[in-house]
């Protein structure tokens, strides 16, 4: 027991260390096959492992203004087993997301839970639910405002440059393994639940409020095994906050590699992929994106890389350039005595 808290303590301050290095509105990443916690918290601890770390860092419409700069880093770890088939998991989140010329930061903090259970005695057909809580600070440096008058609210005081407030967040997930092969999983997740106040102005009363809009994610994908070398692995999101709407649906193509001679086991993975993102909302839709994607997987490490091809009516402006974005996810894995009664098979996305 000593060792494990030990080993989910090292994970967390890799995380807490690489928050804190990083240079740096709900955040927006395109790794929606890289950023699973950040869709949902029914995600915590779906991985084969014991502790898992991901870092996720994007960069967006840096040629047309000062843009985005998201920065994510999570680890997530299984607590322990209930009944010998169900699971409870834990996981940390941290992201820092910096925008225009007035450094408008959103930085968040958030602790998760899930529980997964287990439908079948082969563990192979389940259901999962998380919670998450949040302290998330909103600010914005006003003294980069340059203007020829004072502006009164501001002199006043009217206006604060910081906010603080309290979120949380829920999620469910079906998952189902027919086979060791292919994987079929959809999940459902609402942000900001207790109506959050994001108002930088001083309210004096709930109608002047800025409550922040509900964010609703469906999500699902697979993993259909085409060929011994080749596997298919699509996956879609739709979100909807407010009157925005947002729909990414594409695959990746894996390629499995073989070590030579007569043991033939996999040596690693290549991934290629694109997905196509569209928004709709009061007015106005279309196609935004075309987001394309590499990754490499050896043993329990991999790194993705991909690239938003804006295809808007905003390509006159951004050149068609739109945001890098750089995931890394490192699953730890050790011997313990619990994982022999247990027969969950989490599924890898």
């Amino acid at each position: 027991m000593r060792i494990l808290v030990t080993k989910f303590i090292l994970s967390t301050l890799f995380t807490i260390l690489f928050y804190i290095s990083a240079s740096s509105q709900d955040i927006h990443l395109s790794h929606i096959h890289a950023s699973p916690t950040v869709l949902n918290p029914a995600m915590n601890g779906l991985f084969d492992g014991q502790a898992r770390v991901i870092a996720n860092a994007r960069s967006q419409w840096n040629t047309v203004t000062k843009g985005y700069k998201t920065v994510v880093a999570s680890s997530d770890m299984k607590l322990g087993a209930v009944n010998k088939n169900d699971l409870i998991s834990g996981g940390l989140q941290l992201y820092t997301d910096k925008a225009g010329d007035l450094d408008f930061t959103v930085s968040s903090v958030a602790l998760s839970f899930s529980y997964l259970k287990a439908f079948d005695k082969r563990g192979r057909n389940f259901l999962s639910f998380g919670m998450q809580n949040s302290f998330v600070e909103h600010r914005v440096d006003f003294t980069k405002i340059n203007t020829f008058d004072n502006i009164p609210v501001l002199s006043r005081g009217d206006i604060n440059n910081k906010i603080t407030y309290w979120d949380v967040n829920a999620g469910v997930g079906w998952f189902f393994k027919p086979d060791k092969y292919d994987t079929y999983y959809v999940g459902f997740s609402a942000f900001h639940l207790n109506n959050p106040n994001v108002g930088f102005a001083n309210a004096e009363s709930s109608k002047n409020a800025t409550t922040l809009y509900r964010r609703y994610n469906l999500h699902g994908g697979a993993t259909l095994r085409i060929t011994r070398e080749l596997t298919l692995k699509p996956s879609f999101l739709f979100m909807k906050q407010g009157p925005h709407q947002e729909i990414n649906i594409g695959s990746y193509v894996r390629y499995k590699t073989y070590r030579r001679g007569l043991h033939k086991r996999p040596l690693y993975f290549i991934y290629a992929g694109a997905w196509l993102r569209t928004y709709a909302e009061k007015g106005a839709s279309g196609v935004d994106a075309i987001v394309a994607s590499v990754k490499y997987e050896y043993r329990n490490l991999s790194i993705a890389m991909s690239y938003d091809i804006n295809i808007s009516s905003y390509t006159l402006a951004s050149g068609g350039r739109g945001g890098l974005e750089f995931s890394l996810i490192r699953v730890f894995d050790w011997e313990r005595k619990q994982r022999k009664n247990t027969k969950v098979k989490c599924p890898i996305m």
